[in-house]
């Protein structure tokens, strides 16, 4: 019988993630601990697996030394399609997402678990509170965070997972210590998945290196996905196709991923660009039409609108009219400063 995705990903660890973990279990042997911690990184690169598997750590008195088995890249994507399917889980940990077709956690999931942390914890120990997607609570719910950050019961703790920090208020991140998490290199993730680097270069430039996603995308044999960005793209650029229709297609498919392979290559064409890409970093990928006649200026005005857009994803944004407003940049006044 298959292990529920809850257990696999509290039991298993994917192992770039390892010098994170050590940083948390460090601390916490020290008694530096703080009651609250902002992991940061970006989408796909293992946020929640190393908060369920430290969450559990503490929970479960586990001792720091004790080594998790790698998590394997099959089971990485099974697990975290399947996370929030209902499981079993230690009566302490109160994981909060957002609940379904919702984008964001509410000010109710907040003001619950805050009344919860006032009672005794059921095992006699700690607390945990974790919080998928936490850029993208309401304010209502961030300012409802904010009294339990202020005032935290015993030994609780709480680990806040965001993709884009900034987004949280300034009075949230300040009252956190943060874990920037860093993702695997390109051989290290080659091993990983068992395949040469080569044959997920466009699942790279797609995903902007997160791992995970990678996993899913050759997993699911969709590394092609980004031939049809590039397509679309270089279509605009030229006027061959409207920019509604490109951004109908995106906004319905998947924005984020979308959006997260534009602002990689404009990023590295902007480097390329500026000289700032050494020899041996530089892609393989040839320049895009699409920017081909774009100045230096433009490309930094069209990276900073899709990046802005990214960052706002998940926030109430009509995402395909921000989608046409990137996408307008590629062909209008084409090359003008």
């Amino acid at each position: 019988m298959t292990a529920p995705a809850l257990h696999t990903l509290q039991q298993k660890l994917c192992p770039w993630l390892r010098p994170a973990l050590n940083r948390l279990e460090h601390a916490y042997a020290a008694g530096r601990l703080g009651h609250a911690w902002l992991v940061t990184g970006p989408a796909g690169i293992g946020k929640l697996n190393l908060a369920l598997a430290f969450a559990r750590r503490i929970l479960e008195r586990r001792r720091p030394t004790e080594t998790l088995p790698d998590l394997a890249a099959d089971e990485a994507v099974a697990a975290l399609r399947d996370r929030h399917v209902p499981a079993d889980h230690h009566a302490d940990l109160h994981w909060l997402f957002p609940e379904e077709e919702k984008t964001a956690v509410s000010v109710e999931q907040i003001r619950d678990v805050a009344a919860a942390l006032h009672l005794k914890a059921h095992a006699g120990g700690a607390k945990i509170v974790l919080v998928e997607k936490a850029d993208r609570m309401t304010m209502a719910a961030a300012n409802a965070l904010l009294k339990t950050l202020e005032e935290p019961s015993d030994d609780t703790y709480l680990l806040l997972l965001a993709d884009q920090p900034n987004r949280l208020p300034a009075t949230i991140r300040s009252r956190c210590q943060r874990l920037v998490v860093i993702g695997p290199t390109r051989a290290e993730l080659a091993t990983w998945l068992g395949v040469a680097a080569e044959e997920f270069a466009a699942a790279w430039a797609l995903t902007g290196g997160s791992p995970l996603r990678i996993a899913a995308l050759v997993q699911e044999e969709k590394i092609s996905e980004t031939n049809k960005l590039y397509d679309e793209l270089e279509l605009v650029s030229e006027d061959k196709i409207s920019v509604q229709t490109v951004a109908d297609s995106w906004s319905k498919a998947n924005p984020e991923l979308a959006l997260t392979w534009l602002t990689s290559e404009l990023h590295r064409e902007i480097r390329e660009r500026l000289g700032s890409t050494s020899v041996t970093e530089r892609e393989p990928v040839a320049l895009h039409n699409a920017w081909r006649d774009l100045t230096l200026r433009r490309l930094f005005d069209q990276y900073e609108k899709a990046d802005r857009l990214l960052g706002q994803l998940g926030s109430g944004i009509n995402v395909e009219l921000g989608l046409q407003a990137v996408l307008l940049g590629f062909h209008a006044n084409r090359g003008s400063t």
